[in-house]
C-alpha cells in the first residue's frame, strides 16, 4: 500500500489559499502593469504633446505680434493716404520706438524708395523690391512670414521678417516690414526644460533648421542646414506634421529621443520637441515598482488575515482531537465546552457533544442494569429504546434480563419440586411410589438441562442422559 505523507487541514488550506492568492494577485498585477505601462506612456506622450503645443503657441504668438505691428503700420499708411518721406518716417520711427525688440522697421514703396526707422540707411545698390520679403508680400497680397535669411544691411545677423502690403483701394503702393533677430526666439528655446534632457528646435517652411541646441545646425550667412540631412529620422514625421504622431530615434548626441512636431498655420514653420526615451521608461519602471510594492503589501496583508482567520476557524479542532483520544481510551463522560463558532465546525462540535452525551447515557444505563442483575435484582426496569443501531444494545440487554428471569424462575420452581420430592421419599417406603417420584425428579432435571443448554460456559457441561430407574435399582440403592 502506498503511504501518504501526513499533513494538517490548516496546512492544506493555507497552501491552497496562498497558491490561489499568488495566482490571483500575480495575474491582476500583470494586467495592471500592462495597463499602467500603457497609461504612463500615454501620459508622457500627452505631456510631450502639451509641451509641443505650448512651444508652438509661444512661437506663433511671437510671429503674430510682428504681424500685428506690420498690419497696424499698413493700416496707418493707408488711412493717411500720404507716402512722402516725412510721413512714412514718422510712422516707422514711432513703431520702432514702441518696439525696441525689433531689429529693423521699414517701408518700401513700389518705386523702390526705402525708409528705415532709427536713421538706418538701406544697403547701397540693393533694390528693396527684389528682396524676398517684398516680392512674397506683393505676390501673396497679405501678411507673410519670411524664413530666416542674412540681412542686406547686416549680413552677420540672421533675420526673420514679417511683411504686409500697403493698399490704396485695390492698388498696392508698397510694403511695410519688421525684422527680428532669431536670437530673440533662440533664447526662449534655450529655456525649454519641461523634463530633464528634453529640448525643442524650430524648422522653417522648407524644413531648414532655424533653432537647434546643436549650434552647428543653426543658420548663418554662410550656410543653412536642412533638417532631413542631419536628422533623416524626421522625414516621415515631417510629412504628416500631426501632433499625435511620434517617432523614436537617436539624436545628434546618440541619445534615443521621442520626437513630436507641430506646424504653424501662417508661417508653415515647424516646432519640434525631443523627449528622452529613458524618461518614458523611468516613469514606467517607477509605476511598475509602485504596483509591485502595492501587490506585495496587499499579499502580506491578505496572508496575515488568512493566517489569523484559519487559526480561529480551525481552533475548535484542537479541542476535538483530545476528546476523540479519550473516546478511544473508553472515556465517554468528558465534559465538552464547545459552541465557540456559529458555523459548520460549531455544528460539528455540538453534534460531537450530543454524541458523547448519548453514548455516556447508554453506558450508564447498561452499567446500572447489569450492576443490578449482578446483585440479583432481575426486576430492574428495562433500558429505554435507543436511537438507530444503538437500540440493538438495549434490546439485547433487556432480552438477557428476561431470559435470566425465566431461567431463575424455573430453577426456583424446580427447587421447590425437588424439595417436595425429597419430602415424599422420606415419608414413603412404597417402592412404586418412590419409583414414580424418581421419574418425576428425572423429568424435572431434564427440563432444566434443556433450558440451560443454550448457554456456552467456560467448562462444557457433560451430556448427561438421565437413566430410567426401576424399582429394584431404587430399592437396592436405598438399601445400600
Amino acid at each position: 500500500m502506498k503511504s501518504t505523507k501526513r499533513t494538517t487541514i490548516r496546512r492544506r488550506i493555507t497552501v491552497h489559499v496562498v497558491i490561489a492568492l499568488l495566482v490571483t494577485i500575480s495575474f491582476m498585477t500583470a494586467i495592471n502593469l500592462i495597463y499602467l505601462s500603457r497609461r504612463i506612456i500615454e501620459q508622457q506622450e500627452t505631456k510631450l504633446e502639451l509641451a509641443t503645443t505650448m512651444t508652438t503657441n509661444v512661437v506663433d504668438s511671437w510671429i503674430n505680434d510682428m504681424s500685428t505691428v506690420t498690419e497696424d503700420m499698413a493700416s496707418t499708411l493707408t488711412a493717411l493716404g500720404d507716402l512722402n518721406e516725412v510721413t512714412v518716417r514718422a510712422v516707422v520711427d514711432r513703431v520702432a520706438l514702441n518696439h525696441p525688440e525689433y531689429f529693423y522697421v521699414y517701408f518700401s514703396d513700389k518705386l523702390g524708395n526705402m525708409t528705415m526707422a532709427r536713421g538706418v540707411n538701406f544697403a547701397e545698390g540693393v533694390d528693396p523690391r527684389e528682396r524676398v520679403w517684398y516680392k512674397n508680400a506683393e505676390k501673396a497680397g497679405h501678411t507673410v512670414v519670411i524664413d530666416p535669411y542674412a540681412s542686406a544691411t547686416r549680413p552677420d545677423v540672421m533675420m526673420v521678417t514679417v511683411a504686409t502690403p500697403v493698399y490704396w483701394g485695390t492698388m498696392m503702393v508698397g510694403v511695410v516690414a519688421v525684422d527680428a533677430d532669431i536670437e530673440s526666439i533662440q533664447e526662449f528655446f534655450g529655456t525649454i526644460d519641461f523634463e530633464a534632457g528634453s529640448y525643442g528646435f524650430l524648422l522653417d517652411s522648407k524644413n531648414n533648421i532655424i533653432i537647434h541646441p546643436n549650434e552647428a545646425y543653426n543658420p548663418t550667412s554662410e550656410k543653412i542646414t536642412a533638417a532631413p540631412d542631419v536628422m533623416p529620422e524626421l522625414v516621415e514625421l515631417l510629412s504628416t506634421s500631426r501632433l499625435d504622431e511620434h517617432i523614436t530615434a537617436a539624436d545628434y548626441t546618440g541619445t534615443r529621443m521621442v520626437y513630436s512636431i507641430q506646424s504653424l498655420a501662417d508661417s508653415k514653420w515647424t516646432v519640434a520637441m525631443a523627449y528622452p526615451e529613458s524618461n518614458f521608461m523611468s516613469h514606467v519602471m517607477r509605476g511598475i515598482r509602485i504596483s509591485v510594492f502595492v501587490a506585495l503589501f496587499c499579499l502580506a496583508l491578505a496572508l496575515g488575515d488568512i493566517t489569523v482567520t484559519i487559526r480561529k476557524v480551525l481552533k475548535p479542532l484542537d479541542k476535538i482531537n483530545p476528546v476523540m483520544d479519550k473516546i478511544i481510551q473508553g472515556e465517554f463522560t468528558t465534559q465538552l465546552n464547545f459552541a465557540e463558532a456559529n458555523d459548520e465546525i460549531g455544528d460539528l462540535q455540538n453534534k460531537l457533544a450530543l454524541t458523547m452525551n448519548v453514548l455516556s447515557n447508554v453506558i450508564q444505563q447498561q452499567k446500572y442494569v447489569l450492576s443490578e442483575m449482578e446483585k440479583g435484582n432481575l426486576m430492574v426496569q428495562d433500558i429505554d429504546p435507543l436511537p438507530g443501531e444503538l437500540n440493538d444494545i438495549s434490546s439485547s440487554v433487556n432480552s438477557i434480563k428476561e431470559t435470566f428471569n425465566d431461567i431463575i424462575s424455573d430453577i426456583q420452581f424446580s427447587a421447590l419440586n425437588l424439595q417436595s420430592y425429597a419430602m415424599g421419599i422420606n415419608e414413603t417406603s412404597d417402592l412404586e411410589e418412590m419409583k414414580m417420584i424418581f421419574e418425576e425428579l428425572s423429568a424435572e432435571a431434564n427440563a432444566l438441562m434443556d433450558k440451560t443448554s443454550q448457554f456456552t460456559t467456560a467448562v462444557a457441561a457433560p451430556n448427561i442422559e438421565t437413566p430410567t430407574m426401576n424399582t429394584e435399582d431404587s430399592i437396592d440403592s436405598f438399601d445400600s
